[in-house]
């Protein structure tokens, strides 16, 4: 059976739009299933892994407050409060109030967080250059560029 047809979608019918969005949710199933398997061995979801790289890298040693946070991640604030809840009572981040303003908290990736991202990197980036090893590196260039061309398309 063709992986299509599980939506009721014949392949090569004329129906590119249907082939296209319902391959790319397959195709997104697959990548998020072996990601999470293999951050899975670290106790981690491809969602704190997120938040973690996002509070490491771009907050640095200053941090991001949760409301940054949040607008990076497009999720709800109830969302994002749950999973920086989690994320502290596991000791990955830290939270303080914001010098000036003690309304807003400043979350920084604990010593152990970062610790925890230094391990579980070099073969989450080996996980993912496997998976994307599919197609070939002239595919995946054009692949980002439609993604690219596709996402500010959305946007707009």
């Amino acid at each position: 059976m063709d992986y299509l047809e599980a939506f009721g979608i014949k392949a090569g019918k004329g129906q590119y739009y249907e082939e296209a969005f319902y391959g790319l949710v397959l195709v997104y199933t697959v990548l998020f299933d072996k990601v999470s398997k293999y951050l899975d061995t670290f106790d981690l979801t491809p969602a704190k892994m997120n938040v973690l790289m996002i509070i490491k890298h771009q907050g640095g040693d200053v941090g991001l407050s949760q409301c940054d946070i949040g607008k990076r991640l497009m999720v709800t604030a109830s969302n994002m409060t749950r999973l920086l809840d989690k994320l502290e009572r596991e000791k990955l981040i830290e939270r303080s109030s914001r010098s000036g303003d003690k309304r807003v908290k400043v979350i920084r990736v604990s010593a152990r967080g970062s610790r925890l991202l230094d391990d579980a990197w070099p073969g989450y980036i080996k996980t993912v250059e496997h998976l994307m090893g599919k197609i070939s590196s002239s595919e995946q260039k054009a692949l980002a560029g439609m993604m690219h061309t596709w996402f500010h398309g959305l946007k707009a």
